[in-house]
């Protein structure tokens, strides 16, 4: 998308200093490029051009206003896997856990390594928390069939109580009204209003 969004922009084009004729990076590059440079660096970036705005007079400082987004993780859904309790697995199961007929022990997307701590692996709800799940699943396991999206491969009831993804686990299951639940991060960000800079930039968990 940032490259098209480039392709597409003049003054982009003019800053980085292509012509109109000429075909820009191939997206996987930068992606990877980017993979190799620390945190730190992407932020003494972003802290230089901020500094260069505000001495041309850009940001006025008066007012910020402030804006969240959920982003997208670079993770599957299918890869989620249940946190295991402190307890053996297959007993926690039975006492609080109702089983949907797509909610198996092994994800349908085993992932090939696991990246999240033991922590993150490890129930940390109460028994409070805990019971609501379990009353929530017990809905779920009955009227599953007459939900949308029910007769999906993947249809299953998650919380960030009882699953976590091995292949990213900071990111966090949210879901937006109307829309299917997924693993995203919060973005958030403030602008200054004077001429629309942006002035800083967060991700948070979802």
């Amino acid at each position: 998308k940032l490259i098209q969004h480039c392709s597409m922009r003049l003054d982009i084009l003019y800053f980085i200093g292509y012509d109109l004729d000429d075909d820009l990076p191939w997206h996987s590059t930068i992606s990877r490029t980017r993979q190799l440079f620390p945190e730190a660096i992407f932020e003494d970036v972003f802290t230089k051009v901020l500094e260069m705005c505000i001495l041309k007079g850009m940001v006025s400082g008066h007012t910020q206003t402030i804006d969240s987004a959920p982003i997208k993780a670079n993770a599957s859904m299918d890869s989620l896997e249940l946190k295991v309790p402190e307890e053996d697995l297959e007993s926690h199961l039975c006492k609080i856990r109702h089983i949907s007929a797509m909610d198996k022990d092994v994800p349908l997307r085993q992932s090939k390594t696991n990246r999240a701590s033991e922590t993150q692996q490890t129930i940390t709800a109460n028994s409070q928390e805990l019971g609501a799940i379990k009353s929530r699943n017990k809905r779920w396991a009955k009227d599953q069939d007459q939900r949308p999206g029910a007769g999906n491969k993947g249809s299953k009831y998650t919380s960030n109580k009882t699953h976590y993804s091995p292949t990213d686990p900071d990111a966090r299951i949210s879901v937006k009204p109307g829309k299917a639940r997924k693993l995203n991060y919060m973005s958030q960000l403030s602008v200054d209003t004077g001429h629309h800079v942006i002035t800083d930039i967060r991700a948070y968990h979802a």
